[in-house]
Parts: C-alpha cells; sequence; structure tokens
C-alpha cells in the first residue's frame, strides 16, 4: 500500500523554487491523453500571435502590461459574482489565443476558486507550456485549492511531458487521499499517473500503479507496453500484448506500432516484421508509422535493400509515404547506389512538396555524392533554405568520397561563416577523405589541431586513423595508433578491433594477434559475433589453430560465418577429418551451409581422397541447399579429381561447365598436372592462365619453363615470352619472426653468420641422399635452381631461426613465391633433426612441418 502524503502547503514545492522548463513538445508515440476539461482549444480559425506566443514563454510577471484589449461577450450576467465573470474571461482570451491578456486578468483576481484555476492551466497545457501548468499548479495548491480528477488528470499529464516525478509522486498521493485512484470511473487518473511514471522512467512504479488497477482501458495497456520498451524490456512487452488479448482488449494501431518501432529501433527488425503480420492478421492496416519505422530501422541496420521492398509494400497498399519515409527510402538508395530508383523518389518529394524539408535534402545530398553525382548533389544541397549540421556533413562528405578534397576543404573551411559550428563528424569526414586520396599528412596535420578548435576527438576520430593505415599497407603505424588510442584512455569499440585484427592475421604476427585478444578481452568485446569470428580467422592465419578453436568454443551466438572460420581454418591447417566433423555438427544444430562452407567440404573431400563423397556433395548442393555451383565450386571439384590423378576428368569439367573458367581453375588443374608431371596439360593450363593475365610475370615464368619442358612434340599454342629480367619481377623473399622482432631475406643473401653458414652447409652435406628424391615425378617450374640464383630464402631464414631462437617456439616464414620440392624437402627433414615445428606460408598453401612431416601431404 502506497503512503498517501497530505496535501499541504508545507509538503509541496514552493513555486519560486521551481526550475524553468523548457517548452516541452510531444514525442514520438505520444500516449493516449486524457479527457480534457473545463478549457476548450481555440477555434481553428483564431491564431496566437507572435508576440503574445513568445509572452507565454515568459513568466507573467516579465511581460509588458500594454496589450490589445478585446471586449467580453455582452452574455456575460451582470448580476453574477466578479470572480464567476472574470472566469468567463479567462476562457474568453484564451480560447481566442489572447494567452497574455488571460494571465493579465488571472492576476488581478481577487478571489480565485477552482474553475479560475483549471481555466488558466487549462490554457497552458492546451499550448503545451507545461513549466508553467506545474508552477500554478503548486500555487493552487499553496493557496488550498485542491485540484479534482478532471484538472489533477491535467497537471499529471504536464509532469509527464517535464518529467518532474516530484511533483507527479504528490498528486498521486493525493489522488489516492482523494479517492480519485479506487474506482472503475477513474480509469484516466490511473492512465495520467501511470504515463507519468513511465515518462519518468520510474518502470517499477508504474508497473505497481499498473497492477492496482481495477479496469484497464486501450490507453493503460499502450502506457505499460511502451514503458517497458522504453526500458528495453521486449519480452515483457510481447508478454503484455499477449495478456491484454486474453483479457478481451484488442491492440490496437498505436499498440502495434509502439511495439514495431521499438523492435525496429533496437536493431531486431525479424521480430518487427512478424508483428507487422500480427498486425495484419488481427485487421489493423499498417499506416505511415508502422511502415516508416520498418523503413528506419532496415536503413540503419544497413538493410538497404530490404528497406526499398518495405517500401515498396507500402505502396503497393495505399499508404501515402510522408517527408520521413521518402527521406529513410533515399538513404536506402544512397547506400545501394541505386541512383535510378533514387531520382524516381526525388520527383515523388517534389510532388508530396517535402523536397525542400532539410530531412530529405539532406538525404538527396547523400544519396547522388555516393552515386558520384557530385553536381547534382551540390545542387540539391545549395536549395536546401535552411541547412543545418548534417546539410554540410553530407556535402563535405560527397566531396571527399569524390576525391575532391580541395572542395571538401573548402566547405569545411566556410561552415562556421554561415553560423554552423563544425562537430567531431565535420573533422572525421575530412581526415577520412584526406586518408583515401593518399594524403595521410594532411589527415594527420587534421587529427592533431582538431582539439585546439575546441572539437574532442572520438573513438571514431582514432578508427579512421588506424582504418587509413591498415587500407593503405601500414600496419605496424596502425598498432602504434591502436596503443596510443589507449594510452590517452580512448576506450576501443568493436569498429576499432575489425579494423586492426585483419593487419595481423598472419604467421609473422601471431604475438600482436593475442595482444589486441587480450585488449577485447579487458573492454568485454569478445561476445560480439563479428568481432569473435574476426579473432577465429586470425589466429588461424597466424598459425595458431588451438587459439581459433579456443575462440570458437567460447562464442555463445555461432551464425554460419562462424561455422565457416573455423572450417576454413582446418582446411588450411590441414585437417580435412576436422573440416567434415564441423560440417556435419553444423548441420546437427540447424545453421545451414552455404556457398564458401560447401566448397570447403569439397576440398576436404579431395584431401581426404573420398572422390563420390565430394561429388555428391556438388551435384547435389543446388537440391539439398539451395546453392547453386560457382566457379569457386568447379575449382574445388578440379582440385578434388586433379589430387586423385583424375586429370581427364579435371579437365572435362573445366571444359564442360556452364561458365567461363577464370585463373583459379585454370590455377587448380594446373597444380595437378604438375603434381602428376603431365607436361602437356600443366603447359595447357599455363597458357590460358597467361591469357587471362598477360602482364603476370610469374605465370610467364611457368609458361616458359613449361615450353623448355615440352619442347617441340606438344601442338600447344606458342605465347610471347617477355625477357627474363621482367619475367622475374624482383627477387624472390620472405619474411620471418624472431623474438618479437621481423627480418627479411631475400634468395641469395648471405647474412647468416659464419656459424650458421658452416652449420646449413653440413646440413646439406648430411641431408643430399635424402634431397635427391625431393620432388621426383613433379614439374619443377616456379623458382629458379639455387646453382643460378643462390640459396633460396626460405633456408637462410629456417638456419637463422633454430639458432637464435627458444627450442619451443615455432619458426614462422611467410614467403613471397612458391616453394619448390627442394625446400620443401629440407624443411621437412630439419622439422624431424631439430625437433622444431616450422610453418611456411606461401602463396599457395599454409605448410606446417613437424616430425618430418608436411601439412600439405606434398601436394601444393
Amino acid at each position: 500500500m502506497e503512503l498517501a502524503l497530505p496535501p499541504f502547503p508545507s509538503l509541496l514545492p514552493k513555486s519560486h523554487h521551481l526550475q524553468p522548463h523548457p517548452p516541452s513538445r510531444p514525442r514520438h508515440g505520444r500516449l493516449q491523453e486524457p479527457a480534457m476539461a473545463l478549457a476548450q482549444a481555440p477555434p481553428p480559425w483564431l491564431a496566437l500571435s507572435l508576440d503574445e506566443a513568445r509572452s507565454a514563454h515568459v513568466p507573467h510577471h516579465a511581460r509588458p502590461v500594454q496589450e490589445t484589449r478585446a471586449r467580453p461577450p455582452a452574455s456575460f450576467a451582470r448580476g453574477e459574482p466578479r470572480f464567476v465573470s472574470e472566469t468567463k474571461l479567462i476562457t474568453f482570451h484564451s480560447s481566442a489565443g489572447r494567452l497574455g491578456a488571460a494571465r493579465e486578468v488571472f492576476d488581478g483576481m481577487g478571489h480565485r476558486d477552482l474553475l479560475a484555476w483549471s481555466a488558466m492551466i487549462g490554457a497552458y497545457a492546451t499550448r503545451g507550456i507545461f513549466h508553467e501548468v506545474l508552477a500554478l499548479a503548486v500555487s493552487m495548491i499553496g493557496e488550498g485549492v485542491l485540484p479534482d480528477r478532471f484538472l489533477i488528470t491535467r497537471i499529471l499529464q504536464a509532469c509527464a511531458y517535464a518529467e518532474d516525478q516530484r511533483l507527479g509522486s504528490v498528486l498521486h498521493s493525493m489522488a489516492i487521499r482523494r479517492g480519485f485512484m479506487g474506482r472503475v470511473k477513474d480509469v484516466p487518473v490511473g492512465n495520467s499517473v501511470l504515463v507519468m511514471y513511465v515518462k519518468c522512467g520510474e518502470l517499477g512504479r508504474a508497473r505497481a500503479v499498473f497492477d492496482k488497477m481495477r479496469r484497464r482501458d486501450l490507453g493503460t495497456w499502450n502506457s505499460m507496453i511502451f514503458g517497458c520498451c522504453r526500458s528495453c524490456q521486449w519480452e515483457e512487452a510481447r508478454r503484455l500484448l499477449d495478456e491484454m488479448r486474453r483479457e478481451g482488449t484488442e491492440p490496437g494501431v498505436v499498440t502495434w506500432n509502439t511495439l514495431i518501432s521499438s523492435y525496429a529501433r533496437s536493431g531486431d527488425l525479424d521480430v518487427a516484421v512478424d508483428l507487422l503480420g500480427q498486425m495484419e492478421e488481427c485487421g489493423v492496416e499498417p499506416d505511415v508509422v508502422t511502415w516508416t519505422s520498418l523503413v528506419s530501422g532496415f536503413v540503419h541496420s544497413d538493410r538497404g535493400d530490404e528497406a526499398l521492398q518495405c517500401f515498396i509494400r507500402m505502396r503497393v497498399a495505399g499508404v501515402e509515404p510522408n517527408g520521413m519515409t521518402i527521406a529513410c527510402a533515399i538513404s536506402a538508395c544512397a547506400s545501394l547506389k541505386l541512383l535510378r530508383q533514387g531520382s524516381q523518389l526525388h520527383c515523388h518529394a517534389i510532388k508530396i512538396g517535402t523536397v525542400n524539408n532539410v530531412l530529405s535534402g539532406n538525404s538527396l545530398v547523400d544519396m547522388y555524392a555516393k552515386c558520384d553525382e557530385i553536381v547534382a548533389a551540390y545542387r540539391i544541397f545549395n536549395e536546401i533554405p535552411e541547412k543545418d549540421i548534417f546539410s554540410w556533413n553530407s556535402m563535405v562528405a560527397g566531396y571527399a568520397q569524390a576525391g575532391y578534397c580541395g572542395k571538401a576543404y573548402e566547405l569545411f573551411c566556410k561552415m562556421e561563416s554561415y553560423g554552423i559550428q563544425r562537430n567531431a563528424i565535420t573533422w572525421n569526414t575530412m581526415i577520412s577523405g584526406y586518408i583515401r586520396n593518399g594524403d595521410d599528412e594532411r589527415a594527420f596535420e587534421l587529427f592533431q589541431t582538431m582539439e585546439s578548435y575546441g572539437v574532442k576527438k572520438d573513438t571514431a576520430s582514432w578508427n579512421i586513423l588506424i582504418a587509413g593505415s591498415v587500407h593503405n599497407g601500414y600496419f605496424d603505424r596502425a598498432l602504434r595508433i591502436f596503443r596510443q588510442m589507449q594510452s590517452v584512455l580512448i576506450k576501443p569499440d568493436y569498429i576499432t578491433i575489425l579494423s586492426i585484427i585483419p593487419a595481423f592475421a598472419n604467421l609473422v604476427a601471431a604475438w600482436k594477434v593475442r595482444e589486441i585478444h587480450a585488449c577485447i578481452f579487458h573492454h568485454n568485446l569478445e561476445m560480439d559475433g563479428k568481432i569473435a569470428n574476426a579473432l577465429i580467422n586470425a589466429y588461424s592465419k597466424s598459425g595458431d589453430l588451438a587459439g581459433a578453436c579456443a575462440v570458437f568454443d567460447r562464442h555463445s551466438s555461432r551464425n554460419t560465418i562462424s561455422w565457416n572460420c573455423i572450417i576454413v581454418a582446418h582446411l588450411l591447417h590441414g585437417s580435412p577429418t576436422k573440416v567434415v566433423d564441423y560440417f556435419f555438427k553444423m548441420k546437427q544444430q540447424g545453421v545451414l551451409p552455404d556457398h564458401t562452407t560447401l566448397t570447403a567440404v569439397i576440398r576436404a573431400y579431395g584431401m581426404e581422397g573420398m572422390v563420390s563423397e565430394g561429388r555428391e556433395i556438388f551435384l547435389n548442393m543446388d537440391k539439398d541447399y539451395n546453392v547453386t555451383p560457382d566457379l569457386d565450386h568447379y575449382a574445388a571439384m578440379v582440385d578434388l579429381l586433379g589430387r586423385s590423378g583424375r586429370l581427364q576428368e579435371a579437365y572435362a569439367i573445366i571444359d564442360e561447365m556452364p561458365l567461363a573458367p577464370n585463373l583459379t581453375l585454370w590455377e587448380s588443374l594446373l597444380t595437378s598436372a604438375r603434381m602428376h608431371g603431365n607436361v602437356r596439360l600443366a603447359l595447357l593450363a599455363a597458357t590460358e592462365m597467361s591469357m587471362i593475365e598477360p602482364n603476370d610475370p610469374r605465370i610467364q615464368v611457368v609458361v616458359s619453363s613449361l615450353q623448355d619442358l615440352a619442347g617441340q612434340s606438344f601442338d600447344v599454342p606458342k605465347v610471347t615470352i617477355h625477357s627474363k629480367e621482367r619475367m622475374l619481377g624482383g627477387v624472390e623473399s620472405c619474411s620471418t619472426e624472431i623474438r618479437n622482432m621481423v627480418y627479411l631475406f631475400s634468395t641469395g643473401d648471405k647474412v647468416a653468420s659464419e656459424h650458421e653458414a658452416a652449420e646449413l652447409k653440413l646440413m646439406m652435406i648430411e641431408m643430399g641422399p635424402s634431397m635427391l628424391s625431393a620432388g621426383n615425378g613433379t614439374l619443377e617450374v616456379e623458382e629458379e635452381k639455387e646453382e643460378l640464383a643462390g640459396i633460396h630464402c626460405e633456408k637462410l631464414a629456417i638456419i637463422v631461426g633454430i639458432f637464435n631462437s627458444p627450442h619451443f617456439r615455432s619458426i614462422r616464414i611467410i614467403k613471397t613465391a612458391r616453394m619448390c620440392n627442394h625446400c620443401h624437402t629440407f624443411a621437412k627433414l630439419v622439422s624431424e633433426k631439430y625437433g622444431r615445428q616450422i610453418l611456411i606460408k606461401d602463396p599457395k598453401y599454409l605448410h606446417k612441418f613437424e616430425n618430418g612431416n608436411c601439412s600439405c601431404e606434398d601436394y601444393w
């Protein structure tokens, strides 16, 4: 039971203690208002004059006394008490829009009863001047006049919009003491108390009021559902919807709109669409608010195609869009770069008269700029009558994205002369534009000076520098910026992590991946699905399969991408059996395989030699998984057949496929032919590759070598080969990480110490007999022989790693060219002799050497 406070002046806030509230405006999704009494809204032909409208927002003691007086109606009775006539005069002035005159009459009254207070309070409430309503209510109660059930409803409404819970609680207590809360006819008072607590964020107290109400109407349920949605208690809101229907109250359009718009704003659009279906099944027609909520939700979730589909459904249903709907649809066209559809929406905006609306104008500027129509964007920008910060930011971004950084900077400098204060988005847009166009120096200059102009660097500012550095290939600089960001106590977000992780998804950056993972764990970002997927991929590519599996096992919300990441990780590390196991687990958990999953599974079956199983997946993928075979699947089939020596079948796959073969397909066939010693087929594949990429020097090396091997015995078209110097395109190199430092080696280098050089020579002599069988039956065509070019760089890196890193550390090497058979055998023998794990990533494969074996099983 709630305690009721006595409505005495000593317990009420004094009028002069009240802080002035700004004039409130109804918010979107405005709750049902209680019935109004006494004060009437002004007739539609009467309007509040500009001067009086201004005077209505200042305290009455500060207003000028001179006001135009109106003659009161002759119908006022001459014999009635003076205060009654003055009350009628207040109503007359307020109905005519002369709020100042009404207040002057009210302040001059010698006696003010409940009707007078109601008339004056009602006049302010009708116009949304809620701070005056609250001040008058406090004064009224202080003078000993208590509101009736109609007036208390209106004052509670003002408390709700002004979010004044202190006075609202006092009025709630007063309503209980005066008996306004216990009867069926008191539903409007109960609804007003409920709304007041909801708007003030006191959902628990609102729920207590809700539970005690003897009768609930549609407004009651709407208010409670709105409160739950506002507090992100989605399940409770859905439960209330079901409960109200069980109790016989059918939800109206406001109910459905409250739920749909809340779910759409939160990004849970699948539930919002499901609620739309339920709404239509109940016979409630969605209105423009319903559709606009959905279109806006899809746009803000980067699902522009679905936003446009929703917009089309609205038009088919005969609902006319408003300015907000048009603006959202134009934004969807901007994200998808659909110029034709965006232009059509532009015409529709002109037709309904919203084209000069700043919201539509901003969307049009953004749409034309993203569609590379920068002239049209600037024309729209100039036609916006009252440009806001978003207008300027959109135009600056348009110029920057189009590569016109000079024009963007010109607008950037003009903004403040037009009275528009530049914000962090403006500065970030310019910084991003300079980085995107390769002018890193200007970008860093703006980044360093923005705080001197009173604009604080935010997380997005740091993210732009990190992402830009990664994009331009400055990975170490990106990491330095990332560390500096943390040193100044700027908390990284998921965009920061997603920007920097790809920079270190390689063998020589494994310790950096762990460092970033520690930061993710520290800031509780690991539960984000995208970050978890990125970590699995980074650990895998850095050679740490166990780390990738650990992240996957902790991942609570796995989707298709998550399963694909762990499947591809095991494929990369040469574990085809685990790939197939994860494939079946994925299906058991109800996750539907996609294009990437099936490609990996076919390749895994090829590594296992399970040709019939892989072929069955390929032939039935359209029927079983609704995935149409594409070039990746055909390349996987060529690899599957080629590994088992079925070269003619592999070639037939390419020859009969309905798609034009690409470089990857011919490369798969070349690998198969090379590994099985088929010169003719290898030369055919290499020739086709040279036609697709005629300027690739490495392909020319392969073709040249194969032509030398083939001689004149094969009828294969000759291709023009450029000079040997041009073909090599530079010296082959590799990099390795030793004690957190990265070293670069080139073929033919003599950087090893005398001891290491002697050790290498001794090892080569000892391994001589075993090395003689290296690559028997295969075609070695991609790297020059060591007797011509010198010792291959990976051998140098292996020797330096053996003698300069702890025994328990893996030797990690990234190589720019495919390993030759001789170096491959050498790495296997070293891993066996020294008991070391050696990881070498070349353009073809990740080789994991351990105990004299390689994860590629000598096929790469």
